[in-house]
């Protein structure tokens, strides 16, 4: 489940979408897709259907990427920096 938190969110930031937009987006809870991304939350099928589809990816796809990532490079990589403000098509409360 490691290797599919990071390729979640992978694909959730080449989109642009923050936790809670892209949470928001696919109809989940934003605690629940945010523990998905770190590896707290094993997601069910459905969910990860919706997922799939959310960063517009096919879920054998997703799957495959997950299993080859090589998780060690992974780790040491750093992160992208964060980005500043709201997705592009985001409304502010």
């Amino acid at each position: 489940m490691v290797r599919l938190g990071y390729v979640v969110r992978r694909h959730r930031e080449r989109l642009q979408f923050s936790q809670e937009g892209f949470a928001d987006h696919i109809g989940v809870h934003r605690t629940y897709y945010g523990n998905i991304e770190r590896s707290k939350q094993n997601p069910t099928l459905w969910n990860l259907q919706r997922i799939a589809l959310g960063l517009r990816i096919s879920l054998s796809d997703l799957l495959a990427e997950a299993e080859a990532l090589d998780l060690e490079r992974a780790v040491r990589e750093p992160p992208a920096p964060p980005r500043r403000g709201r997705p592009p098509g985001s409304k502010s409360r």
